[in-house]
C-alpha cells in the first residue's frame, strides 16, 4: 500500500475560516497538483478532511505518497511556492510529513 516505513507520505491541511477561500485554495492547489508533472509522487485529493470544521475553521487534505523522501520535499517545496504566488497565507497551509494521524 506504500505507507510509511516503506515510502514516505505527507498530510497538506488547507484550512479557513471561510468555506469559499477553504475551497478555493484547496482547488487551486489540486488543479496545480494536476497539471504538474510529479516525478515518483502519487497525490491523493483534495477531499475534505475526516473532521471537516474543527473550531471555526473549514478544513480540506490532500496526501502525498512517494518511494522517496527526496521526490516529496521537492513536490512540497514546489507546492509552497506555487501558493505563496496564489497569495495563500502560510499559516493555512500546513505540510506534516509522516503524519501520524490523518485527522
Amino acid at each position: 500500500m506504500h505507507y510509511p516505513p516503506y515510502s514516505a507520505l505527507a498530510n497538506v491541511l488547507v484550512r479557513s475560516d471561510s468555506l469559499d477561500d477553504a475551497l478555493k485554495w484547496s482547488g487551486a492547489l489540486g488543479k496545480w497538483f494536476n497539471e504538474t508533472r510529479h516525478e515518483g509522487v502519487r497525490v491523493l485529493g483534495p477531499a475534505a478532511a475526516p473532521i471537516m470544521r474543527l473550531k471555526r475553521d473549514y478544513r480540506y487534505h490532500f496526501i502525498l505518497k512517494a518511494a522517496s523522501r527526496e521526490k516529496l520535499n521537492a513536490s512540497l517545496r514546489r507546492m509552497l511556492g506555487f501558493a505563496d504566488g496564489e497569495k495563500i497565507p502560510r499559516t493555512n497551509v500546513i505540510v506534516d510529513v509522516d503524519a501520524l494521524s490523518l485527522l
